[in-house]
């Protein structure tokens, strides 16, 4: 179980108590953390103890689980999954009977109805559609946005969403701490339960998350141990509420619980170049040595800031088929940018430039912004093909939809011990001969319906998620800002894109790591933010981020833009550095 870390990754893993472990990119952060977890599994594999695991992505939390496999350990007493997840399990749907705003039911409002409310409002109110919001609330309930104009937009959303039975993401954090603080039996319940909670990038937690990882430690006779692991020079998500916290301040807030702090220097993951380059953007100390085998290859360090706009996509495109014509997998390739709405239209223009190219981007897939919809984890499963590559995967979906659905109180398949094959068994037999996606999942839902005996009418929840899954996925298919494929095999296609050249964020990367790094929009007003409190450390950041996912190749590109009738300028730190690149 130990094979293969070195003696810091040993000795962190072994560690007995609560820790916090300070780790450097490449450092082997996430092994570390899968190889904690399989340790602590192996000493509760015959209690109903659980250990939780929480990631700040969902695909970091899928990585945990196909490591833990890799490890030959049983995942049987593992909980992973983002902080917003973890509170809808073991919180909301629980507990919604103690919260009188959910108490007769909710739907998640998944991005795409958040954005539209918010729009609207906006619009309604006299405010540019790029004004920046943020839902947030703080512990007491308060709005968390400091502009107190926006105020009265936020106490119309917030009411929209009660009256259509809707909570979003900020309001799962919300009504969880408030259930926690309201009934603190819950938070000693939960703390039997757990044996140990491990969080991943904690320098990105917000102050509300820690508040609510608070109620669960912070009770007599604690018995849930706590395994830290981030890099304050990572804190990219202090605009959105993410707060790096000191071992001190951490173990304060957690009842003074002792915190053990470790630390891990040893870089795995770039050449030396490529770390020489980024620790131009690092405000620590701590010095980095690659220790892969590709430590001393040279690789390729590149910036151009001539490139017009209009010509970006075809230089982009053309660096992903330089680097595939090379032998790199496609998986093995990134295309990032600060902002989503950067990243949306060239996902779909390096799409049409490179057609047998396979593609995992955000905003490809109408289906992409309902994840947390019960109807969504439905459609994966009739979307993704039985295979031998995905059994385990499709076995963990259905059991997450077998919990989800027996939480929302729908009865089936009573008298099956076993319920997860049965319901794949089902699942795999049922097919369309639609051709349009949204009508092939239509009828597909519904021959589902007639096999589990369910009457989607009596269970006004189920008939909720429907109502909002269908709508939001229509509307995102008829807008032709997006030129959506519409036919069932594209949405297969996208749907199957794990293995694709990686188009996301800089936040959506987190923790990940790829042979060639391709980031666009490196420019003033982007990174950082016009709006961000601290611009130059807020862009030091998420440079340090962004360079710290590469292995070998690094593309920077600052292209010529026109925003608000001027010249955009190369962002500050990047402008700034003397380098001599390829």
């Amino acid at each position: 179980m130990l094979d293969g870390l070195n003696p810091l990754q040993r000795e962190a893993v072994l560690a007995p108590g609560h820790i916090l472990l300070t780790a450097c990119p490449g450092s082997g952060k996430t092994r570390v953390l899968a190889h904690k977890v399989a340790y602590e599994l192996e000493k509760v594999k015959e209690s109903k103890k659980i250990i939780v695991a929480l990631t700040f992505t969902n695909r970091a939390a899928e990585e945990i689980k196909k490591r833990l496999l890799k490890m030959d350990v049983s995942p049987k007493n593992l909980w992973a999954g983002t902080i917003h997840s973890f509170c809808l399990e073991w919180i909301l749907r629980p507990y919604a009977g103690y919260i009188n705003e959910i108490k007769n039911g909710f739907v998640i409002a998944d991005e795409y109805k958040s954005e539209e409310l918010i729009s609207t409002l906006k619009e309604t109110h006299g405010f540019n559609n790029w004004t920046r919001l943020t839902t947030r609330r703080n512990c007491d309930g308060s709005f968390a946005e400091p502009n107190i104009l926006l105020h009265d937009i936020l106490t119309e959303y917030h009411k929209t969403l009660t009256d259509q039975k809707l909570i979003d993401f900020d309001l799962i954090l919300y009504y969880s701490y408030k259930v926690l603080i309201d009934y603190p039996k819950i938070g000693k319940t939960l703390n039997n339960m757990f044996h140990l909670i491990a969080v991943d990038e904690y320098q990105d937690t917000q102050e509300l998350q820690y508040a609510i990882l608070s109620k669960i430690i912070k009770v007599p006779n604690n018995k849930t141990l706590v395994f830290m692991v981030g890099d304050k020079d990572q804190a990219i998500y202090g605009s959105l509420g993410g707060v790096a916290k000191s071992v001190q301040e951490i173990s304060n807030q957690f009842g003074h619980i002792a915190i053990s702090e470790y630390e891990l220097s040893g870089n795995y993951r770039s050449s030396q170049r490529v770390i020489e380059y980024y620790r131009h953007y690092q405000s620590s100390d701590i010095i980095i040595e690659s220790l892969c085998e590709h430590a001393h290859e040279r690789g390729l360090i590149t910036f151009n800031k001539n490139i017009d706009k209009d010509n970006l996509g075809k230089y982009i495109a053309d660096i992903i088929q330089q680097n595939l014509d090379n032998g790199v997998p496609e998986s093995e390739i990134c295309v990032l940018a600060p902002q989503w709405w950067l990243v949306i239209p060239m996902g779909r223009k390096l799409k049409g430039l490179l057609p047998k190219v396979n593609f995992d981007a955000i905003g490809l897939s109408p289906l992409a912004k309902n994840k947390e919809n019960i109807w969504f984890k439905v459609a994966r499963l009739f979307l993704v093909d039985p295979s031998p590559k995905m059994y385990f995967v499709r076995g963990r979906w259905v059991v997450e939809l077998i919990n989800e659905l027996e939480s929302l109180g729908v009865i089936f398949l009573q008298d099956n011990n076993k319920k997860p094959k049965a319901l794949l068994k089902i699942i795999n037999s049922i097919s369309s001969d639609k051709d349009d996606g949204l009508l092939y999942l239509e009828d597909c839902f519904n021959t589902f319906l007639v096999h589990l005996n369910i009457e989607i009418e009596n269970h006004p929840t189920l008939e909720l998620h429907w109502q909002y899954f269908f709508e939001s996925s229509k509307k995102r298919l008829e807008n032709p800002e997006f030129d959506y494929a519409k036919d069932i095999l594209s949405f297969k296609r996208l749907f199957s894109h794990s293995s694709g050249v990686v188009v996301n964020t800089c936040h959506g990367i987190k923790g990940e790591e790829f042979h060639t790094v391709i980031a666009f929009g490196l420019l003033d007003g982007y990174i950082p933010h016009a709006s961000d409190l601290d611009p130059i450390d807020a862009s030091r950041k998420l440079l340090y981020v962004i360079c710290s996912r590469s292995k070998k190749h690094l593309h920077l590109i600052s292209e010529k833009r026109i925003r608000y009738r001027q010249q955009m300028v190369v962002s500050t730190n990047l402008r700034d550095l003397n380098y001599f690149y390829d």
